[in-house]
């Protein structure tokens, strides 16, 4: 028997994710994030230095995304390990940190969407190549900007579009 796909309006798939930003960054980094209004569907994907993403399948298919550029993403490593920003040089850090709060952002979504059937998530992947830009077809995506004290950053949550609800 197949398991039926949920399905996710964009205006939940939004607060999903704001929910699970705001919270994951104010318990493991401290911050207060001002989270700014969606964008459905943005065409092309917002263009990164740093985009860290995670894979969600079973009750609903698609990833998580946070974009950002590279010095914010060192700023997001050095709260994350509790050290200065000027002691960040890895980039072997900056990808497990970024990778561990995509990972953390994709456990409360899949936890906050509680669905009868089961969604599991992936391995973070993260990429650091010059103005990443990423596109899935035949998917449908929500980006949601936050602002912190560093300045803006992005989560897209992107699902396919059997999971979207019109």
């Amino acid at each position: 028997m197949e398991s039926e796909e949920t399905r996710v309006e964009a205006t939940q798939a939004a607060e999903l994710v704001r929910n699970a930003v705001t919270a994951v960054f104010g318990t493991m980094l401290g911050s207060e994030l001002r989270p700014g209004d969606p964008v459905d569907d943005p065409e092309p994907f917002l263009p990164a230095e740093v985009v860290s993403l995670i894979g969600l399948s079973g009750a609903v298919n698609g990833y998580l995304s946070l974009q950002c550029t590279r010095e914010h993403a060192r700023d997001l490593t050095a709260r994350l390990l509790g050290a200065d920003g000027h002691d960040v040089e890895s980039l072997d850090e900056i990808r497990d940190a970024v990778g561990e709060l995509v990972n953390m952002i994709a456990g409360k979504v899949k936890t906050a969407m509680a669905c009868e059937q089961p969604v599991e998530i992936g391995l973070p992947t993260v990429v650091t190549t010059p103005k990443t830009d990423i596109k899935v077809r035949a998917t449908f995506g929500v980006a949601v900007p936050f602002e912190d004290h560093f300045g803006e950053f992005f989560v897209e949550f992107v699902l396919s579009g059997d999971s979207w609800q019109g």
